[in-house]
């Protein structure tokens, strides 16, 4: 049982870190006569304020963009334990349907795990533009590999790391920190694992323009990822790969996020 069904079946008020919680909601911007949309998918861990400054930018340019929450994201770890990939794709899916409904043409942007998540996306509906920022098809997490393996007897490997720049300074991460970042979450991460290797297969349903933003000095999603696109991506109408030297894995909402913006506004306006 979740944190929040048992608070609920005691009838209590669940307990959420106040300062972090208003960021985590889903968040929509629609320009007045927006006739397209973009559905942006955040990251492993992560919610949906990681994707505004990549959607405040493409609003600017008269695209209506929604960004969904995925189960347990944003919340707590116990909320986090009680979902899995299936439930995280789902409300991708459920997001990109419902933009369906109201827009002719919804293209897709995701982060990280997002980017996994959005080409699955793009391999079921029709899809334009596909963004992927630093897709996780390849990880360079020691040991994540394993962790299908161990999963089923081990869910935590308590490791209290200490919190790096970016997790102190913003708020939103260093209201969750304890919650996401301070240790090993063993079971979720299979699952990432487990979608990664599924979607991968998938890729070559995708058929969309496809762009590929990558970190130089990104310690989770290697450079090499590029291959693993280059050679599944057997498809695309377009592909294009670029990699921002320098940046980490954070890079479309950390002190890269500028950069990341201008290069996806500028694809983004080409015929």
């Amino acid at each position: 049982m979740s944190r929040i069904q048992t608070l609920l079946n005691a009838g209590k008020r669940t307990a959420f870190p106040a300062a972090a919680l208003e960021p985590c909601l889903p968040f929509a911007i629609e320009p007045p006569g927006a006739m397209e949309a973009i559905l942006l998918l955040h990251g492993f861990t992560g919610n949906p304020s990681e994707m505004r400054p990549v959607g405040e930018a493409l609003s600017l340019m008269g695209y209506a963009v929604h960004a969904p929450r995925y189960p347990g994201h944003g919340s707590t770890r116990d909320d986090f334990y009680a979902t899995d990939s299936s439930d995280w794709v789902r409300a991708a899916f459920d997001a990109r349907m419902n933009l369906a409904a109201r827009y002719e043409t919804v293209h897709v942007v995701g982060h990280s795990m997002g980017g996994v998540i959005a080409s699955a996306v793009a391999s079921v509906f029709p899809t334009p533009r596909l963004i992927l920022l630093a897709p996780a098809f390849r990880l360079a997490i020691p040991g994540a590999s394993l962790t299908p393996f161990l999963a089923p007897f081990k869910k935590t490997l308590y490791t209290d790391k200490k919190p790096t720049a970016i997790d102190q300074t913003d708020p939103v991460r260093k209201a969750l920190y304890a919650e996401y970042w301070k240790d090993d979450l063993i079971r979720p991460t299979a699952s990432l694992v487990s979608l990664s290797r599924r979607a991968r297969r998938n890729l070559r349903r995708v058929d969309s323009r496809v762009l590929v933003l990558l970190g130089g000095a990104d310690p989770t999603v290697p450079v090499s990822v590029e291959k693993v696109l280059r050679k599944n991506l057997t498809r695309p109408a377009s592909l294009k790969i670029e990699t921002l030297p320098n940046a980490g894995h954070l890079f479309p909402f950390d002190g890269d996020a500028a950069v990341a913006a201008k290069i996806i506004t500028d694809w983004m306006s080409l015929g």
